[in-house]
């Protein structure tokens, strides 16, 4: 991981990014146009995101965002995470949650979640070895 950059999602990252969550999250529906639509909502100071780049292509990617609850009060909630496959296994996936981890302890959060697809079974593996617990089912409702 010598080469490989990190830095704050840019509007010219679109491409790469549609082309990950495309390849890697299996969202083929997903257009260049809309990711950098959600690249201009997402730039207020509730939301992180953080790109992995070697050589001007994107390898991953990981972004969350700031919520509030009465029970737990702050924390911060993880809505996307992608590696680049001829990437994963080379603990890349694991720099970008760090970061996204300090990034959420530096801002007061005591707690970090995260949801992911009941198929992703090498994914569920991983966030366990680092040491996120599986405590519920995540529900959703399309428009």
């Amino acid at each position: 991981m010598s080469d490989i950059m990190f830095h704050k999602c840019r509007i010219e990252d679109a491409a790469g990014l549609c082309e990950l969550i495309q390849n890697e999250l299996g969202y083929s529906d997903v257009t260049a146009d809309e990711v950098r639509s959600n690249i201009e909502k997402m730039q207020g100071d509730d939301y992180f995101t953080i790109v992995a780049e070697e050589n001007g292509v994107i390898l991953g990617y990981v972004s969350a965002v700031r919520e509030v609850s009465l029970e737990a009060g702050e924390y911060y909630r993880v809505i996307g995470l992608a590696v680049r496959s001829e990437y994963q296994g080379q603990r890349l996936g694991t720099a970008l949650l760090t970061l996204a981890e300090s990034n959420a302890k530096a801002n007061g959060a005591r707690l970090i979640t995260l949801s992911s697809q009941f198929k992703r079974t090498e994914a569920h593996e991983f966030y366990e070895k680092l040491g996120y617990a599986k405590t519920s089912f995540a529900f959703k409702k399309y428009f």
